[in-house]
């Protein structure tokens, strides 16, 4: 084994022009795209189905929402449990809970 540095590897990466160009002709690949469906379909049509799939994600948005807050008040009580269970554990053990809760700030 040589106790020498490996020099890195040179790499020929994309310039940043042609990955912004590539990313660019996506962006229009997909735009085309969308007009061809519209043009196919026609306006209502397509602002019907979009409409659905709006109304879809903010009804899963919605439910996401409120697992979170159902979750937020079950950890809110658990942590307001085991408050009050260290206020009322007796002895050195209690005492030294309380006081580690103290130091903590909780």
């Amino acid at each position: 084994m040589s106790r020498r540095r490996q020099k890195p590897s040179i790499r020929s990466p994309k310039s940043a022009a042609a990955t912004d160009v590539d990313a660019l002709r996506q962006s229009l690949d997909a735009m085309e795209a969308k007009l061809r469906v519209i043009e196919a379909e026609g306006a209502d049509a397509y602002m019907k189905r979009r409409m659905a799939e709006m109304d879809e994600a903010r009804l899963v948005a919605r439910g996401q929402a409120l697992e979170a807050a159902a979750a937020r008040a079950k950890a809110e009580a658990e942590r307001k449990a085991l408050s009050d269970l260290i206020d009322k554990a007796p002895g050195v053990a209690g005492w030294l809970m309380r006081r580690a809760r103290k130091r903590a700030g909780l």
